[in-house]
């Protein structure tokens, strides 16, 4: 059976835990069990039993596996620094083809990070559920049109509004703040009035 710290580490890899590895089995941590229950098709009951430790060291080591490195169940720095410093491609990509990032205005721009897809392939695996890009990457007078700022990461192709199938956005937006809180998103908000269900996500 996996420690807490452990449990912590392996749970923040996958997006799951966003506070410090600690090794206290707090409120955060509890709620971290809850959702990869959720996400794995577990008990849902917040308690870290047999099954879900096995489904977790389960995970890591594919995980693992695919990164080249160690095979051990536990995601500490080395399998951490594997994944932060892979080489993406869209093979690696399951969920999402590049044309659905292309510029709304129909001028073909296409500039989207591939640190950011993996993210919303993460987010649609956790979710179950199709992600909806509703702005991707946009060309400097679609950004203006829009009302984006000045050097949007938007035009960089370092940003997405994205809406989630079947999820409210506050579950969305929790997630979202998940990847911010790990450092590996940059900013993520939602705004009713101008993004409808759309939460917007960026990386730096």
């Amino acid at each position: 059976m996996l420690n807490i710290k452990q449990r912590q580490m392996n749970l923040k890899f996958l997006g799951f835990y966003s506070k410090s590895i600690d090794g206290i089995e707090g409120k955060g941590t509890k709620q971290a069990y809850r959702d990869f229950q959720k996400a794995y098709g577990l008990v849902v009951d917040g308690i870290y039993g047999v099954k879900t430790n096995a489904k977790l060291i389960e995970i890591i080591k594919a995980e693992q596996k695919r990164l080249g490195v160690k095979v051990d169940g536990v995601a500490g720095e080395i399998t951490t620094k594997a994944r932060d410093n892979q080489s993406i491609t869209w093979d690696n990509i399951k969920h999402f083809k590049q044309s659905e990032f292309s510029c709304k205005c129909g001028c073909g721009m296409n500039n989207i990070d591939l640190k950011l897809v993996k993210i919303l392939d993460e987010i649609r695996e956790c979710f179950g559920q199709a992600v909806v890009i509703s702005s991707g990457c946009r060309c400097k007078n679609h950004n203006a049109k829009v009302g984006g700022v000045q050097g949007s990461r938007h035009v960089q192709g370092k940003a997405a509004d994205i809406i989630v199938r079947n999820v409210s956005k506050d579950k969305v937006l929790a997630k979202c703040k998940e990847y911010v809180a790990n450092g590996r998103a940059r900013y993520t908000y939602t705004n009713n009035s101008n993004m409808g269900n759309a939460v917007h996500i960026d990386i730096g």
